[in-house]
C-alpha cells in the first residue's frame, strides 16, 4: 500500500504555516495569484529595456564621455590587481611554493589548461568532451541540444525534453576555467594562455547579449560568472592582451550583469531563500567593490553588505549547518561566505562579529563531517556547485570539500584548520596566503580531526575514532520547510572504517534532465535506513522536483560519547500520517575497544492498533565491497580489509524471526551525472508491532549485544 499518492492542497498550506508562518504564508498566497500579472509586468519591462551597455552607456555609468571611456579604463587597469586577494607581483611566491611544496601540481594544472586550450571539457558528468574549434556556449553537449540564443531569457524552457540538461550549458559558461587560464599564464609565463582566455571571452561576450539565451535564464549563473570574471581580470591586468579597447568590453558587461542581477533577484513566493540569492548577492559584492567607478557600485556594494549577513543569519543554523540539507550546498554556500568575507577584509569592510562567528562554526561543520579519507559524505542534492575553482579544476574529488578549510584557517587563524586541510592548502595562496609563511608552515602537518563531534540543530551526529566514523543522519527538510535539496535519508548511515567507505549515501544523480532518477536517488528504499509500507518518510510533491513535504519531526533522545561506549539514539515521525502510525527509533552504540559499531531499530505502534505492517531495511555499501553470506552474517571483503557483519536479527513480540537478506545491485553517484554499480543488502519483515532489529559491524566476527 503506498500512502505518498497525493498531499492535499489545504495539508500544505497548514504545513507551510507551521514552517515559514502565517504572514509568509499569507504573503506566498498573494504572490501566487498576482504572478501573472507580474511576469506580464516584467515581460514588458524587460522587452522594453535593454540590458546591453554600449559605449556611451558605458560612458554614462564611468561618470564620464565617450571619448573619455579608454583613460578612466586605463585607470581602473592601473589600480585593479589591488581589488582582490592575489595580484600578479604575488606569483613568484606562488610558483616557488607549488614546486616546493606541492610536487605535480603545476604539471597537472598545465595539462588541465592544455585541455581547455584545446576546447576539451568535462563537466557534469559528460567524460571529456571536444566542443570543436567555435565554441557553442548555447548547446548541452551532452545530449546535443541547443537553445536559441536569441530568445529573450524569461523564455527559454528547461526540464522540458527528457535527457536534456541545462546546466552543462550553465556550467561551462560560469567561467572557471578561464580563471585557471589566467592563473596558468602567470605560473608559466606563457603567453598562450592568456590569448585563449581572451578568445573564449570574446567569443562568449559576443555569443551571449545580455538578457538573451540560455546562460541569462539563471541569475545565480550570471552572478558566479561576474566573479570569475573579476578574478580573471585581477590575474591578468599585467599582461599585454588586456588592451584598454577590450577592458573597456569587459566593464560594459559586467556593468550589464550587475544591472541584471539587481532587477532578477532569486526570492521565493513565500519569502524564502536559498543559494541562488545568496550568490545574487555575492556577485554584486564582489561588482561593487571591485567596479568603484560605475555610478551604480556603491548601491551594489551597501545592498550586498547588508544581505550577506541578512543571509547568514537566515541561511546558516546556530551550529553552522546550512539549512537546506545537503553538503553539497553546505560547501558552496561556505564557499560564497569565506569569499566574501576575504574580499570585504581587503576592502576594509568589517562584517557584523555574528556573522563571522556563524561563518567559523561552518568550517568546524565541514572539518566534522570530513571523513578520515578528507572526502565529505553525499548527503542531499549535489551538483558540483562551486563559485570558484582556484585549485584542482577537472582533476580534484567534488567530494573533496577541505579547500574551505584552507581558506578559512588563513582568515581566522585556526591551525587545526589548516593542519586538516591536507594537500588543498594550496587553495589558500590565491587569497593571499604566501604572505603569511607561518599559515604555509603549519599545512604540512595534516591529521584529520579524530573526536566524534555533534551538530544538534543540523541534525547530523558523528562518531569517530582514528580511521573509523560514523555520520548518523538525523537531518530534517530544511529551508523553513522547504524541503529544497533534502533526500528521505532519515537516520540514515555512512560509515568509513580504516579510512575506506564501507556504507555510503548514494548521492544524486541528474536534476532536471531525468526527474525519474532524481526521486528514486533521494527516496528511503535508497538510504541506509528503514521504510515503512512502502511509504516515504516525507512525501514527494507531484511536479516539485526541489521539493518535499516536511512530514517528519526529528527528536534525538541520546547522544553520549568519551566513555568506553559511544551512542547516539534518534526517532523520527515521518510515519505518523499512516492509518496506523509507526515510530522508527535506531540506536547505535560504538564499542571503542572492540572496535565493534552495533545497530538496533525499534519500530512500533503509536496507537493501541496491531495492524500488519510492511518493514524494509537497505544498507548501501560502497561499490568496492563484496559481500558474502556465511553463518548468521556476511562477509563485506574490501581490497585492504576483511570485515564481519552479524545478522541482521529481528525478533516481534520476543520472539526471534527468521529473515531472508539479499544482495541487490543498484546504482549509486558519484558525483552529478556518473554512476557506478554498488552492493545494497535488503531484507524486509511483515507482521504486527513492535519489531526490533540489529545488525553489527566489526572487523573481526562481533557478538550482537541485546
Amino acid at each position: 500500500m503506498n500512502h505518498d499518492s497525493s498531499i492535499d492542497l489545504s495539508e500544505r498550506i497548514r504545513s507551510k504555516i507551521h514552517s515559514v508562518g502565517l504572514g509568509a504564508t499569507f504573503r506566498m498566497g498573494v504572490r501566487k495569484a498576482v504572478r501573472p500579472l507580474l511576469l506580464l509586468w516584467h515581460r514588458a519591462q524587460t522587452t522594453r529595456r535593454s540590458y546591453q551597455v554600449d559605449r556611451t552607456e558605458l560612458a554614462v555609468a564611468l561618470h564620464t564621455t565617450p571619448d573619455e571611456v579608454l583613460s578612466v579604463v586605463a585607470r581602473m587597469k592601473s589600480d585593479f590587481a589591488r581589488r582582490l586577494p592575489i595580484s600578479p607581483g604575488d606569483v613568484p611566491t606562488i610558483r616557488f611554493l607549488y614546486q616546493e611544496r606541492a610536487p605535480g601540481l603545476l604539471e597537472a594544472t598545465i595539462e588541465s589548461a592544455d585541455q581547455v586550450c584545446h576546447h576539451v571539457f568535462d563537466l557534469l558528468g559528460s567524460g571529456p568532451v571536444v566542443l570543436g574549434e567555435t565554441i557553442d556556449w548555447h548547446r548541452d553537449f551532452k545530449s546535443g541540444y541547443r537553445w536559441n540564443p536569441d530568445q529573450c531569457f524569461l523564455d527559454i524552457a528547461h526540464g522540458h525534453r527528457a535527457g536534456v540538461d541545462i546546466k552543462v550549458p550553465w556550467e561551462l559558461s560560469r567561467g572557471q576555467h578561464l580563471v585557471l587560464l589566467a592563473q596558468t599564464a602567470l605560473l608559466t609565463g606563457e603567453s598562450k594562455y592568456s590569448t585563449e582566455c581572451v578568445a573564449q571571452w570574446a567569443d562568449w561576450i559576443a555569443a551571449n547579449p545580455p538578457g538573451c539565451g540560455v546562460n541569462w535564464t539563471c541569475p545565480m549563473e550570471v552572478a558566479i560568472r561576474a566573479v570569475n570574471w573579476l578574478w580573471t581580470l585581477a590575474l591578468l591586468t599585467e599582461s599585454p592582451v588586456m588592451n584598454d579597447a577590450w577592458l573597456a568590453e569587459i566593464f560594459a558587461s559586467l556593468v550589464a550583469h550587475g544591472r541584471f542581477l539587481m532587477a532578477n533577484l532569486e526570492v521565493r513566493d513565500d519569502g524564502v531563500t536559498t543559494n541562488h540569492y545568496l550568490a545574487d548577492v555575492v556577485g554584486l559584492l564582489y561588482l561593487g567593490l571591485c567596479l568603484t567607478e560605475v555610478r551604480e557600485a556603491e548601491s551594489w556594494r551597501t545592498f550586498a553588505v547588508r544581505e550577506l549577513a541578512r543571509e547568514m543569519e537566515r541561511q546558516v543554523l546556530s551550529d553552522g549547518v546550512h539549512y537546506e540539507s545537503s553538503l553539497s550546498y553546505h560547501r558552496l554556500v561556505t564557499e560564497l561566505f569565506l569569499s566574501s568575507a576575504v574580499l570585504c577584509r581587503q576592502h576594509s569592510i568589517e562584517l557584523p562579529r555574528a556573522f563571522h562567528t556563524r561563518l567559523a562554526r561552518m568550517c568546524d561543520f565541514v572539518q566534522g563531517y570530513t571523513k578520515p579519507n578528507g572526502l565529505a559524505p553525499q548527503i542531499g542534492d549535489g551538483d558540483n556547485g562551486r563559485l570558484h575553482i582556484l585549485t584542482g579544476y577537472g582533476r580534484v574529488d567534488v567530494r573533496d570539500h577541505r579547500h574551505l578549510l584552507a581558506v578559512g584557517g588563513l582568515l581566522y587563524d585556526r591551525a587545526d584548520w589548516l593542519a586538516g586541510a591536507g594537500p588543498s592548502w594550496v587553495e589558500g595562496l590565491w587569497f593571499g596566503g604566501m604572505r603569511h609563511m607561518a599559515w604555509v608552515e603549519a599545512t604540512a602537518s595534516g591529521a584529520p580531526l579524530s573526536r566524534s563531534v555533534a551538530f544538534p540543530d543540523g541534525g547530523f551526529y558523528i562518531l569517530r575514532e582514528q580511521k573509523d566514523y560514523v555520520l548518523f543522519n538525523c537531518n530534517p527538510p530544511g529551508t523553513s520547510g522547504v524541503g529544497t535539496h533534502k533526500h528521505n535519508d532519515l537516520l540514515s548511515l555512512d560509515m568509513q572504517l580504516g579510512g575506506e567507505d564501507i556504507l555510503v549515501d548514494p548521492g544524486c544523480f541528474l536534476y532536471t534532465s531525468d526527474p525519474q532518477a532524481y526521486n528514486r536517488f533521494r527516496r528511503t528504499g535508497y538510504h541506509s535506513t528503514v521504510r515503512v509500507d512502502q511509504a516515504e518518510q516525507n512525501r514527494v510533491i507531484p511536479g516539485k522536483l526541489f521539493c518535499l513535504h516536511p512530514d517528519s519531526r526529528l527528536f534525538v533522545l541520546q547522544w553520549e560519547i568519551g566513555q568506553p561506549i559511544e551512542q547516539v539514539v534518534a526517532e523520527h515521525s515521518g510515519y505518523g500520517r499512516l492509518s496506523d502510525p509507526v515510530r522508527h527509533r535506531r540506536e547505535v552504540l560504538y564499542h571503542r575497544a572492540d572496535g565493534l559499531w552495533q545497530v538496533t531499530d525499534h519500530l512500533s505502534n503509536v496507537s493501541d492498533r496491531s495492524q500488519s505492517h510492511r518493514l524494509e531495511w537497505t544498507l548501501a555499501f560502497a561499490p568496492h565491497c563484496s559481500l558474502h553470506p556465511e553463518g548468521t552474517g556476511w562477509h563485506v571483503v574490501t581490497s585492504t580489509q576483511h570485515l564481519w557483519l552479524e545478522g541482521p536479527r529481528l525478533s516481534a513480540a520476543d520472539w526471534s524471526t527468521e529473515i531472508h537478506p539479499q544482495v541487490e545491485l543498484e546504482e549509486i553517484a558519484l558525483q552529478y551525472g556518473v554512476t557506478c554499480p554498488a552492493p545494497f543488502l535488503r531484507w524486509s519483515w511483515v507482521g504486527p508491532l513492535p519489531v526490533k532489529g540489529t545488525f553489527a559491524i566489526s572487523r573481526r566476527s562481533p557478538r550482537l549485544i541485546g
